[in-house]
């Protein structure tokens, strides 16, 4: 229930000056009468498409009826717009939208006749004439009388001898609501500024109590600012604030604001800050937002507010926020803590005044207004909002017609995904997750089925309806051209090629990226078109798939600058460390250095050779966290046989001096495995410049499918791992002659689709530019660094040295168990980041991280939104 004086709950107008008036009193003295309200008690001014909308249906039903210049609007329940229009003290009737007809009518109240009837030429029905009275008419009032001849369906003005009321026509029966004596009256017909004059003592007071609040609030926290919306409350708000000493404000633009919106907040000279999420992007995974389910909020407004504010700090913010908006503000109080942000106490100075005080003091203070109020809307906002209502829906098709075709489009592509009836979108039932009583009623009318949970009843995806042109689908091979190289580095570009990153945040890189679609549309060539095994098949299904495998080991092995070795696919990193653990031969008494860097996959496998009586060396760091080379020098001995070592580690980010420890190991006549899972996708690599004999690396980090990897070698020292089909050129009873080349070392039928996804990952990454990748990552990194370093409580552990470092920061928040910061950040902010032991617990005992850290790993495709806004979480959470 609203929480307002009763005095709201009434109009109360001056008989005399025939106006509206803000309390019981006009100040030219005389008696007002008091008109109640219908719920939510709003009420404001008709204005210029209002008059202009109400004039012409009357004008169209009942002739050239003149109408005041002063028509007040009390909203009511219905199914979409539904506004009581109150015109000289008196019901005028009922402006309505039907979301299923598409169209308006306008009711006429019987309270209106007396100041109309004179005028109406039209739209009358004589009930003695045009009715079967045969059997006499007796009383009227409630009855369903028989038309003598065909009359349109809806409300009418009725008369009988020397009576009129009104009545409904439905299917050729009238039904009268009530019959009046009628006696014409003539009343004034007075100017809004008339009506400001009048209510100039009210307007004077609802100002200086609002100024007072604000004062009375503006340094409960070190800073003051105005939420500035582009709208009539905000307006007002922006204009009290300064008046109360307050010059800061700022606006959040979603992105999906209307262009005179954007034009009159830059007239105003407000902060705008930039949207924090693509909506289009998001909303292809998590469907429209609904009244119900407004996901869009926190996307695009509470996540840039986040950012602002961690830059801002504490502070006080002024707004527009009022009681007669909607039950969810009915009970607002004039301060209240954000409860999505600490940092911000909201001020609302207005929460008492309707849309008719509020239209009053902008035009008593000769205020500039965005002029969409003029043109029809009753709310400013995002133009797809889905709290707008349809009737102005239907305004922008006039205003906008290209925003309102590219939502429509979409509706009716989502509604054939999810085989959806049309009327999800032409009735606008998409508003709603959880259809209300009355949408309810509408789709029961019409045979729409709804389900038990309220929902809409979905049948079989259909056939996407678009306007698009054709998708022509590119073969695998062709891709290299098809990516292009792009201007620059433009996330915004690339981020199109991922649609899941629409409404999340993905900071989890160094456990797998995301695949871009030219990626996932070669899987699915390859499922759709020319599925086959490779190997001696001659059909041509198994050449097209054995080219496109062999070409994929080009693809990559160019990647890495390994042409002159051999690039075998695996399943993963894991899988290329293990087979060169097994590939080689082993003496009891053979030494093994690693560092307490690896990754458990770069360590077990090593470790698990102890059976045949190997070593393992693990050497430490320094104090920039890099290999300590001089313990390196100092372990090996004349019986190493092999030195492994990450080139960039998944905890710390350092990257390791591979080139220096490669230099040490050739002097020494020792081989070198280098673990590039972290290192392929942030940087340039290149194998012949490193000198190692080993170089492996997983698929599923660096863009491409889960179930991918590759071992490089410079020669093919070892023995395979895995022997039968595929890696033989012949077999007798006796023996065996093994392949060449790659073939050797990949036995049986291979993850054929995810070797040809992964090397059009490489020519993705290759096209962008692992320079401008390297480059592009850098300056995100530097930025979280820094951020999370000026929070108090926060420690960050990182090389200090942005050379030797990519985008992977593990950090710790005192007080806090690293899953429950990623929780939080999960739960509060749709930000996916990692906590534990990140497969390196040696490391982690080594640093005396006994719980671990919380990791946020940097891919490509993040933004330097989603890293202020990770920064700006955290120090949430510590507040």
């Amino acid at each position: 229930m609203i929480h307002d004086p009763p005095v709201k709950k009434v109009l109360y107008w001056c008989k005399k000056c025939n106006i509206p008036l803000l309390g019981k009193t006009c100040s030219c003295g005389s008696e007002s009468k008091s008109i109640q309200l219908l719920k939510p008690y709003e009420l404001r001014p008709a204005l210029s498409a209002d008059l202009l909308l109400i004039k012409t249906l009357i004008r169209d039903k009942f002739g050239p009826v003149p109408l005041s210049g002063i028509i007040l609007l009390n909203k009511s329940g219905g199914a979409d717009r539904t506004d009581l229009a109150i015109m000289n003290g008196e019901r005028l009737g009922w402006l309505i939208f039907d979301p299923v007809e598409r169209k308006y009518r306008f009711d006429i109240a019987v309270e209106a006749l007396p100041f109309i009837l004179s005028h109406v030429t039209k739209g009358i029905v004589d009930l003695y004439t045009d009715t079967d009275h045969s059997k006499g008419m007796g009383r009227v009032g409630g009855k369903r009388l028989q038309l003598t001849s065909p009359m349109p369906n809806g409300m009418v003005i009725v008369k009988y001898k020397n009576k009129f009321g009104t009545g409904i026509i439905k299917d050729n029966k009238i039904k009268v609501k009530e019959l009046v004596a009628v006696e014409p009256v003539t009343v004034p017909d007075p100017k809004w500024k008339d009506v400001i004059q009048k209510n100039r003592k009210h307007l004077k007071h609802l100002e200086h109590k609002a100024i007072r609040t604000i004062k009375d609030h503006i340094n409960d926290r070190p800073t003051a600012n105005v939420s500035f919306s582009g709208g009539k409350d905000s307006t007002v708000v922006l204009h009290l604030a300064k008046k109360a000493g307050v010059t800061k404000a700022f606006f959040i633009d979603t992105g999906l604001e209307f262009p005179e919106t954007i034009d009159f907040v830059r007239s105003k000279g407000v902060e705008i800050i930039e949207k924090g999420g693509d909506f289009w992007q998001a909303v292809e995974r998590a469907g429209p937002p609904a009244k119900d389910n407004r996901w869009c909020c926190k996307l695009l407004k509470l996540h840039p507010l986040k950012v602002y504010l961690s830059e801002v700090g504490s502070c006080v913010t002024i707004q527009g926020n009022r009681w007669y908006e909607s039950w969810n503000r009915a009970g607002l109080e004039e301060t209240n803590q954000n409860p999505a942000n600490p940092l911000q106490l909201n001020i609302s100075p207005i929460r008492s005044w309707r849309a008719l005080e509020v239209y009053l003091y902008l035009w008593w203070q000769n205020l500039e207004i965005n002029p969409l109020y003029e043109k029809g809307l009753e709310r400013i906002g995002c133009y797809l909002c889905p709290a707008m209502l349809e009737s102005e829906y239907e305004d922008l098709r006039m205003l906008h017609p290209d925003y309102a075709e590219r939502w429509d489009q979409f509706l009716d592509q989502w509604a054939d995904k999810k085989g959806l009836p049309e009327e999800f979108r032409k009735w606008g039932l998409w508003r709603w997750r959880a259809l209300p009583p009355k949408m309810r009623e509408i789709c029961k009318e019409r045979g729409i089925e709804i389900n038990y949970d309220y929902t809409l009843k979905t049948g079989p995806a259909r056939e996407i309806r678009t306007k698009e042109p054709e998708v022509i689908k590119i073969r695998p091979e062709e891709q290299e051209a098809a990516l292009g190289k792009p201007a620059g580095y433009d996330v915004s570009v690339i981020r199109k090629d991922f649609p899941i990153l629409g409404d999340v945040t993905y900071l989890d890189n160094a456990a797998t990226s995301f695949s871009p679609e030219p990626v996932v549309d070669a899987i699915i060539d390859f499922e759709h078109n020319y599925r086959a095994n490779i190997g001696r098949g001659v059909h041509r299904l198994t050449q097209i798939s054995s080219q496109r495998y062999w070409h994929a080991h080009e693809k990559v092995a160019k990647f890495i600058g390994g042409e002159n070795g051999i690039t075998v696919f695996t399943k993963n990193t894991t899988e290329a460390i293990n087979m060169v653990a097994g590939g080689i031969s082993w003496n009891p008494g053979d030494r093994i250095v690693t560092t307490v860097l690896e990754h458990h996959s770069n360590l077990l496998p090593w470790r698990a050779l102890s059976k045949q009586g190997v070593i393992v060396d693990v050497i430490g760091t320094d104090s920039s966290y890099s290999p300590d080379l001089s313990e390196l020098k100092r372990v090996i001995c004349p019986s190493t046989k092999l030195v492994a070592v990450t080139y960039a580690s998944n905890v710390l980010g350092v990257v390791t001096p591979v080139c220096e420890i490669a230099k040490i190991c050739h002097e020494n006549g020792i081989k070198l495995l280098v673990d590039g899972a972290q290192a392929v996708p942030h940087m340039p690599v290149n194998v012949s410049d490193i000198g190692c004999d080993f170089f492996v690396f997983s698929g599923h980090k660096m863009l491409g499918p889960t179930g991918t990897g590759v071992l490089w070698m410079k020669e093919p020292s070892i023995e395979p791992l895995f022997l039968g089909g595929g890696m033989v050129e012949s077999v007798t009873k006796d023996g065996f002659t093994a392949e060449s080349g790659y073939k050797r070392f990949e036995a049986g039928t291979p993850n054929i689709s995810g070797g040809i996804g992964l090397g059009i990952a490489a020519d993705y990454l290759e096209k962008i530019g692992m320079g401008a990748v390297r480059e592009y990552e850098e300056t995100l990194t530097n930025r979280l660094i820094e951020g999370l370093k000026k929070i108090p409580g926060v420690t960050v552990y990182a090389p200090d040295c942005p050379e030797n470092r990519i985008g992977v920061v593990s950090f710790n928040v005192e007080g806090f168990h690293p899953h429950e910061i990623a929780q939080e950040l999960d739960e509060n902010a749709d930000i996916m980041v990692r906590s534990g032991f990140h497969c390196c617990q040696p490391l982690m005992e080594y640093l005396g991280l006994n719980e671990g850290t919380v990791r946020a790993s940097i891919g490509m495709y993040n933004t330097m939104h989603e890293i202020d806004l990770l920064i700006a979480t955290i120090e949430e959470i510590v507040q």
